[in-house]
């Protein structure tokens, strides 16, 4: 007895082990390295990738103004400038062709021509102090561009700039009857207008740096004075995780325009990828540990308690093969192996009934095939849902990610119970209006919702999650791929002596005879290996209802798309009371 224990308990064991312990085991080190390289290698891409753009945008920019400070060089309209007088009708046009030159260009520098005793010849807004009197031209962009005698400069401002400004482009200009400057100022307020959208939405941190890197300005967050001096004595970009003395983990990218000696540097932290993959590691380590104690433990209560019972239910099996279905076990107690027994004995007569009645057996089957679909449908919809999540995280919207959990909550919360294969329309409409709640947090303003629901039909009993595939297509394919805002309605009402459910959208639409075979219901002889959707809602609606309902899609390109069912009311259940 003792040495059956021991062998049981030991195969158990082993069991337990490799069924609990060793997956963990080698999945572990497996996530925890997956998970690291896909985030990294996500965000190594999207920094290359979004930084090349910036720079590219910024350098055009610049650009632009270079076209501007050329124009007011060397233009046939703007030579009244640089002559001994200037009339008060040149000095009419020269505004004019000044207004006309910066109308034409979406960044708009202040211009400001001053000679070099202080005289304003021509400026777009007040010129500043420090570029008419002599004291300011030993130092910032006046030296800078004397020094560079006639080549353009480029100067950064501090962030502490009076006047608002981030840089300023500059020419020393030196003719016969002229000597001055010509200086074009880019207002911040402007600039971070113009690069919005690329900085707020994939770097936390970017900067502006001189040819020296000794002066920056930064066009969104704060770099510490440390990172700034790594970057400095690493001006090439690092595609790499780095860390400065041990703290926190970053990547980050330097672009440098060797012409105009200006470089842009945007820097990514790894804090929360690093936080990520430590939970994984956390989370792994823990399961591996719990489960190879749980399964000390339960091979020893197991093969204590299982001899017995484990051969009576060898022998009715035994019994079963040979044809003798009134063979029962006979277990008692208020363990698993009681239950064990009891779920033996059930299955002896379900066998038996089952092999008496073919009925039965075809209720079994598409009992069975109703159950499988709901479970495709529920993890569909929650998958897209944390993908919602995933993405919010990634883009650093905390707040956002935060709510939308609690928004997720709240649907599974209505949906966790799958005991009932049907439920009422009014819950059915609960789930879709929290589904919708989360899409209209994704979507905002884009996504625009109209109900038309009859109260009466609030108690019809309808197949849980008939509904809601259909609104989450509608989405995906209609209104994602619409530009600006789209709707959708649903509505359910009576029509005749039918109930008639509408989903429609104004989105993207598709051609008709595509509609026509998307709607066309073909049979599934597999329904465990077909996936969710259209196929998912027609095989239920077949299942359910038979020939007692029709499905239907009208779609138009550019239109949008309805899907319309009805079922006659003859084949529909309410929720008594």
């Amino acid at each position: 007895m003792q040495r059956r224990f021991r062998k049981f308990f030991s195969q158990l064991l082993i069991s337990y082990l490799l069924i609990g312990v060793l997956p963990l085991v080698i999945i572990g080190p497996l996530a925890y390295s997956l998970v690291r390289n896909v985030l990294l290698d996500r965000v190594r891409t999207t920094t290359i990738e979004v930084n090349e753009r910036l720079f590219l945008q910024l350098q055009s920019l610049v650009g632009d103004t270079l076209t501007v400070l050329d124009a007011i060089a060397t233009d046939q309209a703007f030579l009244p400038l640089y002559a001994p007088q200037i009339s008060q009708q040149q000095q009419t046009n020269l505004y004019n062709a000044l207004f006309l030159l910066l109308t034409a260009r979406h960044l708009k520098p202040s211009v400001h021509v001053v000679s070099l005793d202080g005289q304003v010849r021509l400026n777009s807004v007040e010129t500043p102090l420090e570029y008419t009197q002599q004291p300011y031209r030993s130092w910032g962009v006046l030296r800078k561009a004397f020094l560079a005698n006639g080549a353009d400069v480029l100067y950064l401002h501090a962030a502490q700039d009076g006047l608002g400004r981030i840089l300023t482009l500059a020419r020393y200009v030196k003719q016969a009857s002229f000597e001055g400057f010509i200086i074009l100022d880019v207002q911040f307020d402007q600039l971070d207008e113009v690069l919005e959208t690329y900085v707020s939405a994939h770097f936390p941190y970017v900067a502006i740096l001189d040819e020296h890197m000794t002066s920056s300005r930064m066009l969104n967050g704060i770099f510490s004075e440390q990172e700034l001096d790594f970057i400095r004595q690493n001006s090439q970009s690092m595609h790499n995780p780095v860390s400065i003395n041990n703290s926190q983990r970053f990547l980050y990218s330097v672009q440098t325009d060797h012409e105009l000696t200006f470089s842009l540097a945007s820097l990514y932290p790894l804090a929360q990828i690093d936080e990520i993959t430590s939970i994984v590691a956390t989370i792994s380590i823990s399961l591996g540990t719990l489960m190879t104690l749980l399964c000390f433990y339960l091979a020893y209560r197991y093969s204590r308690k299982a001899s017995k019972p484990l051969d009576e239910v060898v022998a009715l099996l035994k019994r079963v093969s040979e044809g003798d279905f009134s063979a029962r076990t006979h277990i008692t107690g208020n363990d698993e192996f009681s239950v064990l027994g009891e779920s033996v004995n059930q299955m002896v007569m379900d066998m038996e009934r089952l092999l008496l009645t073919n009925q039965q057996k075809e209720q079994s089957l598409r009992t069975a095939q109703i159950k499988a679909l709901q479970a495709q449908t529920k993890p569909h919809f929650i998958f897209n849902c944390l993908e919602l999540v995933k993405w919010y995280i990634m883009l650093n919207q905390s707040e956002e990610a935060s709510a939308t959990i609690v928004e997720l909550g709240l649907l599974l919360r209505s949906t966790l119970d799958l005991a009932e294969g049907v439920i009422t329309l009014e819950e059915e409409l609960a789930i879709i209006s929290h589904y919708l709640a989360l899409q209209q947090r994704r979507m905002g303003e884009r996504l625009i919702v109209e109900w038309d629901i009859d109260p009466e039909l609030y108690t019809l009993m309808i197949p849980r999650f008939l509904l809601q595939p259909l609104v989450e297509n509608a989405l995906m394919h209609g209104l994602e791929k619409k530009r600006g805002k789209g709707s959708l309605t649903l509505s359910a009402k009576r029509e005749d002596a039918s109930i008639l459910f509408g989903i429609a959208d104004d989105g993207v639409g598709m051609e008709s005879q595509r509609a026509k075979s998307m709607a066309s219901y073909r049979e599934i002889t597999n329904a465990m290996q077909e996936g969710t959707g259209l196929q998912n809602v027609q095989r239920r609606l077949s299942l359910n209802y038979g020939s007692a309902c029709e499905f239907s899609i009208s779609s138009e390109v550019g239109k949008g798309t309805t899907i319309t069912i009805r079922i006659q009311q003859g084949a529909l259940q309410w929720k008594k009371g």
